[in-house]
């Protein structure tokens, strides 16, 4: 399971980001809510058992400073830290708050997100990775 996000926020404001995680389904599985990319079926990902962990992280490095870290469940403030709006669906929405802007300043910040058990927020499985070309998920920040 993995996802790219490349979210654009403005220095000093509140931004929300929704998106819904996949994972490639199972060859017998019949359900019929699935989506096809490059020839795999994906399935949306049961979030009730989980927590999602999003970090703004100073560098593109494995040993990157954590700027910002949030904690989203299925109870956490939408307008803070981001919710799990449609757990069924595998959707949430993460929050870069207006303070966040001003904690981590203008420019390009990678982000990781991490599944985390919903009872012991223990590490499951990083969800975001580099990609082609050392391209990662991150966050801009600009100013107009």
């Amino acid at each position: 399971m993995n996802t790219f996000i490349d979210a654009v926020c403005i220095y000093g404001e509140s931004r929300q980001f929704t998106t819904s995680l996949f994972v490639a389904m199972d060859p017998d599985d019949t359900t019929e809510n699935y989506v096809v990319r490059n020839g795999t079926k994906f399935i949306p990902l049961d979030l009730d058992d989980y927590a999602i962990r999003f970090r703004i992280l100073g560098s593109a490095t494995a040993d990157a400073e954590v700027l910002v870290e949030h904690v989203i469940t299925q109870l956490s403030d939408i307008e803070t830290e981001g919710l799990i709006t449609n757990s069924t669906d595998g959707e949430f929405t993460f929050t870069v708050s207006a303070e966040d802007t001003r904690k981590i300043g203008l420019g390009h910040h990678p982000i990781m997100l991490e599944l985390l058990d919903v009872d012991t927020l223990q590490h499951i499985e990083t969800i975001t990775e580099g990609g082609k070309n050392g391209e990662f998920n991150k966050v801009h920040v600009v100013q107009v």
